[in-house]
C-alpha cells in the first residue's frame, strides 16, 4: 500500500493551507468571497514576509499558491 505525501510548496499543499485558514472560526461572519481573499493573502504573507528562502523558489511558491487559489476558488463558485 502507498502513502501519498503533499509536498511542501505543491498545488496541493497550498489548497489545503487555504482550506485550514477557511476553517478558521474567525472567518465566520464574512463572505466566501472576502473569506477566501483572506486566506490567500494570509498564505501569500507568510511566503512573502516570513519563509526565508531564495527569490527564485519564492516566486515559485507564489505561481502554485495563485493556482491552489483559482483551484479552490473554482470549486466554490456559488457557494456565497
Amino acid at each position: 500500500m502507498f502513502t501519498l505525501t503533499v509536498l511542501f510548496g505543491t498545488v496541493e499543499y497550498f489548497e489545503k493551507e487555504i482550506e485550514i485558514q477557511l476553517s478558521n472560526g474567525q472567518l465566520q461572519n464574512l463572505t466566501t468571497s472576502k473569506s477566501l481573499e483572506f486566506a490567500y493573502s494570509s498564505v501569500k504573507s507568510d511566503i512573502t514576509d516570513v519563509f526565508i528562502c531564495s527569490d527564485m523558489f519564492r516566486k515559485d511558491l507564489l505561481v502554485n499558491l495563485e493556482k491552489a487559489f483559482e483551484m479552490v476558488s473554482g470549486s466554490m463558485v456559488g457557494v456565497d
